[in-house]
């Protein structure tokens, strides 16, 4: 009932907006130009790690390959564009074992997105309806629909309006609601088949085996060039019938209110700072920050020298707890592959996380990054045996070197987009892991991607 009421309210508040402007012509004229766009993009990669953290404890080693494809196609004019995407990945693990049977070939063909844009309403709005990605800010609020399959798809089905209020300054207005199996039709195996084949099941795509839907408003204003700043309300809404974190047929709200500033001091030095505050059922609430400054100076390797410092809060009964801050819809690897590993879902939380990164550009076709930080437990959760676990998670260390190599040998031909990027993270483990987790914790990766 609340999944229909949802999607009723949001074809009003769509329907309002449009009758609120002149009407628009929203017929493709005769005479109007219409343009094809066609392409895709395949992406291989290697991924091996070992002990990474599984919330409090550590995982076995894994190493396996996967492959994803996708093919896109769009049509646009003047007023309207059109777009769909299908995607496809699938995996082969060297190891374990276990794990050989998930994610097979040739796995699922998926409807990744499928949207139209009605673009100049009244000269003050565009209007996108469908399956598309959404992601405002530094995405610590909304960047990621699918957070159960990786990076294999971030898509919401979705209505945004966006509204041109006056030159650098936008509302976005958006509502969504992600099912917690696809309902549009698919091609191949389900996904994350496992136990050889033997047994299968359709793979969660909101992660925590429940529906999800939310709608919000996200405000940006540039027209200062020394302080840039942006406000946002996001309301969100889990259903759990089938939920492994809410009873059965329970529901859970939240409300996410922020605001994040840009400052530019000069021409080499600039600023971020985010604040969030998050409250909702069950007495919860919960706070978000980031507070950063990064120093550019001009040189051949274009270095950017970036000191930041993001904090979660936390509950001593864990990620479901009132003063735990839930992730909204982000939980992606955003902060790194064994950082996510701490958390169920990437359900981000209870974390301080001091750190330094650096970026240098040697060239157009060559990037290299590396950062570096410590990570603490601010609340010190329960552990198993009525004690709790220290507040220290362990030192970090991340880099990686990205060369496309294609636009330096094979211009205008289609290997120009070549590209290849080698990944490399490290945590040495504190108190905040059982006893027996204190092995190192290593992730590599070794990426080929292709774009045509």
């Amino acid at each position: 009932m609340r999944s229909l009421l949802l999607l009723f309210l949001c074809g009003g508040f769509t329907c309002g907006a449009l009758l609120a402007t002149e009407t628009p012509d929203l017929d493709l004229a005769p005479t109007s130009q219409v343009e094809t766009t066609f392409g895709g993009d395949l992406r291989l990669r290697w991924v091996v790690h070992n002990h990474l953290p599984i919330l409090h404890r550590e995982g076995v080693g894994t190493d396996f390959f996967r492959v994803r494809t996708r093919l896109y196609g769009g049509l646009s004019s003047e007023k309207i564009d059109l777009f769909a995407r299908l995607t496809n990945e699938f995996r082969y693990y060297r190891s374990p074992h276990s794990l050989k049977g998930r994610q097979r070939f040739p796995d699922v063909t998926f409807i990744d997105n499928l949207y139209v844009t009605f673009k100049d309403i009244g000269d003050v709005a565009d209007v996108t309806l469908g399956r598309q990605e959404l992601r405002f800010g530094a995405g610590r609020i909304l960047s990621d629909g699918t957070p159960a399959d990786g990076s294999r798809s971030t898509a919401f089905d979705a209505a945004r309006i966006t509204l041109k209020l006056e030159e650098k300054r936008t509302l976005d207005l958006f509502a969504l609601y992600m099912a917690r199996h696809d309902w549009m039709p698919t091609l191949g195996q389900r996904h994350a088949a496992r136990s050889l084949g033997q047994k299968s099941f359709d793979e969660e795509i909101t992660g925590y085996n429940h529906n999800e839907y939310g709608a919000g408003l996200y405000y940006r204003d540039t027209t200062s060039a020394a302080l840039g700043w942006e406000a946002y309300y996001v309301f969100k809404g889990e259903e759990g019938e089938h939920s492994t974190v809410l009873q059965e047929g329970d529901t859970f709200h939240t409300h996410t209110l922020g605001m994040r500033l840009l400052p530019r001091f000069t021409q080499t030095l600039s600023g971020e700072a985010e604040l969030s505050i998050q409250f909702g059922d069950d007495d919860l609430f919960a706070v978000q920050s980031y507070l950063g400054i990064t120093y550019a100076p001009q040189g051949s390797l274009h270095p950017q020298f970036t000191l930041g410092a993001l904090y979660l809060s936390g509950d001593r009964s864990g990620a479901r707890g009132k003063h735990a801050w839930h992730s909204v819809f982000n939980r992606a690897v955003w902060l790194g592959d064994i950082i996510a590993g701490m958390y169920a879902v990437n359900d981000h939380t209870n974390l301080f996380y001091p750190h330094l990164a650096v970026t240098l550009t040697p060239s157009d076709n060559q990037t290299v990054r590396r950062s570096t930080g410590l990570l603490f437990a601010p609340t010190a959760e329960s552990d198993r045996d009525g004690g709790t676990y220290g507040h220290f998670r362990g030192y970090h260390l991340s880099g990686r070197y990205a060369y496309a190599f294609g636009k330096r040998f094979a211009k205008e031909t289609l290997f120009e987009r070549v590209c290849i990027a080698f990944s490399g993270e490290m945590l040495t483990k504190g108190n905040a892991f059982a006893d027996d987790s204190d092995h190192l914790g290593l992730f590599g990766q070794v990426e080929l991607t292709c774009a045509f």
